[in-house]
C-alpha cells in the first residue's frame, strides 16, 4: 500500500482532533470516526465501518483505541494502524 505523505498526515489529523475534541469515551469518538472516514472523506464504506466497529468492541481493550487500530490498518496498513492510535492516544496524554 503506497501512500503520499498527506494521506498519512490527514489519517493521523483526522483522529488526533477527534480525540482532542471529544469528551466522554470511547463510545463517544466512534460514531464521529464513521462521520469522518465514511461520511466526509469516503475511504471505508459504512457496512466495514461497522464491522471495523463491532470487532474493535469485541477486542479487549478501549473501544476507541482498537477501532483505530482497524480503521488505520484497513487505510495504510502497520503505518497507519500506528498513526491512528497515535493520533488517538496523544491528547489525553498531553492533557495528563
Amino acid at each position: 500500500m503506497k501512500r503520499d505523505a498527506r494521506f498519512y498526515w490527514n489519517l493521523f489529523l483526522s483522529t488526533l482532533k477527534l480525540s482532542a475534541f471529544t469528551f466522554g469515551g470511547g463510545y463517544v469518538i466512534v460514531p464521529l470516526m464513521q462521520k469522518r472516514f465514511v461520511k466526509d472523506l469516503k475511504w471505508i464504506d459504512e457496512d466495514e465501518m461497522l464491522d471495523l466497529v463491532a470487532i474493535g468492541q469485541s477486542a479487549p481493550g478501549p473501544i476507541a483505541i482498537n477501532t483505530s487500530i482497524l480503521v488505520g490498518y484497513r487505510m495504510a496498513g502497520v503505518p497507519g494502524a500506528f498513526l491512528t492510535v497515535l493520533g488517538t492516544v496523544l491528547p489525553p496524554l498531553i492533557t495528563i
